[in-house]
């Protein structure tokens, strides 16, 4: 069944209420087992209420106890999970399924002000406010003794596949807890119940091949081999503690962090305080590094908790406030095919302009060819559009309307040369299509060189002086970049001696670069800022070339297939780097482990202007110090350096914003002055 099926029966004015059952079962099929979401939250809202009225005892109904929101079911609708429960011995089924414990049941949700309140009715008691963080739900299973025995996703609210395989090798999921810390649990051992979710600062390495992080985190939790990015790019937290006892939901949290897990952020308001508080999460839905679709509100009293109890599908004692204005609808005006510097034809949608959040939008990424594919787009289709995280416009769904299908390119855009399919390892076997012969094409090679250019920080290469360069004949690759002389860019079109001059200058004031901006630079598949950042603290670059498969891939974080993508990219790229050797000077970094490890384990985050050295110096200094240096404040930040008066300034930075409401939530990251980090990091 298509979304377009789905739009034609939502507009029928007397839908069969079979079809309409059969939909909502395909929807649930595809959602859980195939983990694809083919129609919007908001369509599948629609299309359950309209069964709802035609058929109330419908069997789809039943199955999901009523009118229950897709969105919300990766949530835990467990009743107040204070006490222990019966349940020891074996989790799994006959068939080698977890059993929940409790059944993880939905969440009620609300769009605005005046739903919330009618969810909220009179109470008073005090709230607790959570990001509704849109990732893959799963329950993990330890014994009496703190040893973890299962793992399983949601599957069906009561019984879901089996992921222990994967979830061991997470960041953040103990494989045994501190026995120190299980003071009350039970005979049935501890069961922690959170999200696992693709950060977006790694989903952005691999955006090209995957719709959304929620679907790679999922498909990484289920692939029995190595999928496209490992487990240990992963991310979990935790919003749920069954088997301990524990002070409300604050105290859960407390205790969840000191099981060694990394809990949702939580924080206390008054019922009346609620409107403001989601507000504040929606605005810093952008500086965060996973998406989320809205603020769960829970009351913090456990006792409340179980007086209120639970409907057969959602607890009454949480809501889910969702996000609005993300979402919008436009039509198909064409299908745009662009060339990346590695040689994929990435399909782009343009549109009729609409309004998302706040913004015009009038081009939507498709991300593959198996994405044009499985929509199958005709020009002039109902497109349902959202912005992911609030920021990049992405189509949802095609709701059908258009008349001419959209064909992919036989040719190259850019060259002319045939095109080919490619079929992607990984969870969902993408199909994407590229250049017959990357290496001959302008395009490619201007990729190629942005990609050079703007990873060592060389300004003044644009796109146009690029297309230029390649056009006259006198770059073939990055190297070539070095060969440049004033008097032979002044032959190009309005060039002038002073620009001409400022350029070579430009290029030579970078022909001494450290081993992680040199790897990056490169462009190879996986090879990004942080496994460059990884490598670099502990190969020389000829110690790298020298690696094989199984070596890269023990290191933690990597794994076989972005091993395997590395090693054969250092291959590849083997000619560039010998004349690139020629040209340049590898400033090595220091090793991790040795003298220079001062920082190791912890990810550094600057904001503002530093006094001491520039910020990418600073970057630099703290990966030769052992640490990692981050871009964003996000989960894994465990400091946050202050330059100048930033942090006194009114209103503060986003990062600093972000930083103070994480340290308030979940204890960090730690936040420095520049003058009080070095003289921390001096002391050590």
């Amino acid at each position: 069944m298509r979304a377009a099926d789905i739009v034609a029966l939502l507009n029928d004015p007397a839908p069969d209420p079979a079809r309409l059952n059969a939909a909502v079962e395909a929807c649930d099929r595809a959602y859980f087992n195939d983990l694809d979401a083919f129609v919007p939250d908001q369509v599948y809202d629609l299309l359950v209420e309209r069964l709802r009225l035609r058929w109330p005892e419908a069997p789809a109904l039943q199955a999901i106890g009523g009118a229950r929101p897709r969105a919300e079911r990766s949530e835990d609708g467990a009743a107040a999970g204070v006490a222990d429960v019966e349940g020891g011995g074996d989790p799994h089924d006959d068939e080698g399924r977890v059993v929940h414990r409790v059944p993880m049941l939905s969440l009620g949700k609300c769009y605005d002000t005046q739903s919330f309140l009618q969810w909220l009715g009179e109470r008073t008691s005090p709230l607790v406010a959570s990001p509704k963080i849109d990732g893959a739900a799963v329950a993990i299973r330890y014994d009496a003794s703190g040893l973890l025995i299962a793992a399983g996703s949601r599957g069906d609210g009561r019984r879901g596949d089996s992921v222990l395989h994967n979830v061991r090798r997470v960041p953040k999921v103990p494989a045994q807890l501190d026995v120190a810390a299980l003071a009350g649990v039970g005979v049935s051992g501890v069961e922690v119940r959170g999200e696992v979710v693709l950060p977006l600062s790694a989903f952005a390495e691999v955006a090209d091949l995957f719709a959304n992080p929620r679907n790679v985190a999922a498909g990484v939790l289920k692939a029995k081999e190595e999928a496209g990015v490992p487990p240990e790019r992963l991310a979990f937290f935790a919003y749920d503690l069954i088997g301990l006892p524990v002070e409300g939901e604050v105290g859960k949290a407390d205790r969840l962090r000191a099981l060694g897990f990394e809990p949702a952020a939580v924080e206390r308001c008054r019922p009346d305080e609620a409107p403001a508080v989601f507000e504040r999460w929606a605005s810093a839905r952008s500086e965060l590094d996973y998406e989320i679709d809205g603020v769960v509100f829970r009351i913090d009293d456990l006792a409340e908790q179980r007086r209120l109890g639970s409907t057969a599908h959602h607890p009454r004692w949480a809501v889910a406030w969702k996000l609005q204005g993300d979402s919008g609808e436009s039509r198909l005006i064409a299908l745009e095919w662009s060339l990346s510097r590695t040689g994929t034809i990435t399909p782009v949608a343009q549109v009729e302009p609409v309004e998302l959040s706040g913004a015009m939008v009038s081009r939507a990424t498709l991300h593959n060819l198996s994405t044009v594919e499985r929509l199958g787009l005709r020009v002039g289709d109902r497109l349902s559009l959202t912005r992911r995280g609030g920021v990049i416009p992405h189509v949802e769904a095609s709701l059908g309307g258009g008349s001419v299908a959209c064909a992919p390119p036989a040719t190259c855009p850019s060259c002319g040369e045939p095109t080919r399919v490619h079929e992607t390892e990984g969870p969902s076997g993408t199909r994407t299509l590229r250049c017959g012969r990357p290496a001959a094409c302008p395009a490619v090679l201007r990729g190629q060189l942005f990609h050079y250019t703007a990873a060592l920080e060389i300004d003044g290469f644009g796109p146009k002086l690029l297309d230029a360069l390649i056009e006259a004949d006198l770059v073939h690759d990055a190297a070539d970049l070095y060969q440049l002389r004033p008097e032979t860019l002044q032959r190009l079109p309005r060039m002038g001696a002073t620009l001409a001059t400022r350029l070579c200058a430009n290029v030579e004031a970078r022909r001494k670069v450290t081993l992680p901006a040199l790897l990056v630079s490169l462009g190879i598949d996986s090879l990004g800022k942080h496994a460059a950042d990884l490598l670099a603290t502990r190969w020389t670059l000829d110690e790298l070339r020298q690696l094989s498969i199984a070596e890269l891939a023990a290191l933690h974080s990597l794994g076989s297939l972005t091993a395997a993508r590395i090693v054969e990219g250092l291959h590849d790229a083997a000619p560039l780097l010998e004349r690139l050797l020629k040209e340049i000077r590898i400033v090595e970094v220091e090793r991790a482990g040795g003298q220079g490890g001062k920082l190791a384990g912890q990810q550094v985050v600057f904001t503002g202007k530093l006094e001491r050295m520039g910020r990418r110096d600073a970057q630099q200094w703290v990966v030769r110090q052992g640490g990692v240096a981050g871009a964003a404040v996000t989960a894994e930040t465990t400091m946050l350096v202050v330059g100048g008066d930033e942090l006194a300034a009114d209103p503060p930075s986003s990062k600093l914003a972000r930083a103070r409401r994480s340290l308030q939530a979940v204890g960090k990251p730690q936040i420095l002055s520049e003058e009080a980090f070095f003289a921390l990091v001096d002391a050590l």
